[in-house]
């Protein structure tokens, strides 16, 4: 077992884990015992709130002074654009310093080709959101996505349950989120900070069992994700750790769109 020592010098105990485990999975169990040592279950909260009104405040300036044709590469950019949001990165983060540059992005890994071709024929499209106020630009994303392509359904995943400053659906409803007016939301009741397909609820496994593209935001999805060979998932995140740049030998700040089996199609 390890242990977390608090500054009143109490130690919470914390399951060791296996070497196979994402660092996703064991922030269950991480944050489930400081929230009970706190007795505050949602210790982001306040932090998520200012987040979306944040994210909220950037999109409407980026509308108004960026000139962005309605093409998927857009879309995905600024999707991507919203990743830099996070309060569980290993940089201190703080979301009133944050700055929404569209210009200066770079891509160190970009399969735009691949995932073109998998919505030109795609009926169903589960999106795994990360975090909060990343939602702001996801939604007006996947309403350029669902003008595109017209004949797509479009699933948005939140998490099951507040972890770091993760979105969850109850964060969406009090914070009168678009995207629950544009596609169906789905509490995915997974409970870590990256899609666990075990730990997922029935009906998200079956939604996410059937979809014929994934797209999946933040690095969270990324450990959880990136060790399986399926052509039908993307992943679309900031690099933000050493850890993440050094294993895709990629320079950490730039963004990766990342096919996961790319294949003939």
């Amino acid at each position: 077992m390890h242990h977390i020592k608090t500054q009143a010098h109490i130690t919470l105990p914390i399951p060791q884990a296996p070497p196979s485990c994402p660092p996703p999975k064991l922030a269950i169990d991480v944050y489930r015992a400081i929230g009970d040592f706190v007795a505050k279950m949602d210790l982001y909260h306040d932090q998520k709130i200012a987040s979306i009104q944040k994210a909220k405040i950037a999109l409407e300036q980026i509308k108004a002074h960026t000139d962005m044709p309605h093409t998927l590469e857009s879309a995905i950019k600024l999707a991507a654009l919203g990743n830099i949001i996070d309060y569980g990165s290993a940089d201190e983060f703080d979301i009133e310093s944050c700055l929404f540059d569209m210009d200066s992005m770079e891509f160190a890994i970009y399969d735009i080709s691949n995932l073109k071709q998998r919505l030109a024929s795609a009926r169903e499209l589960v999106y795994i959101g990360d975090n909060a106020g990343e939602d702001v630009f996801d939604s007006e994303c996947i309403k350029l996505v669902m003008q595109l392509y017209p004949q797509l359904k479009v699933y948005y995943f939140t998490r099951g349950t507040p972890i770091i400053n993760d979105i969850t659906l109850q964060d969406l409803r009090d914070n009168h989120s678009p995207i629950l007016e544009i596609c169906e939301v789905v509490d995915s009741g997974v409970r870590s900070p990256g899609f666990l397909y075990d730990d997922a609820s029935a009906y998200a496994r079956g939604l996410y069992d059937r979809a014929d593209v994934v797209l999946a935001k933040g690095m969270g999805n990324f450990e959880c994700l990136e060790d399986k060979a399926d052509p039908r998932v993307f992943l679309l995140f900031k690099i933000k750790c050493a850890v993440v740049a050094n294993f895709l030998q990629h320079t950490q700040g730039k963004f990766v769109l990342k096919n996961l089996a790319p294949e003939s199609i």
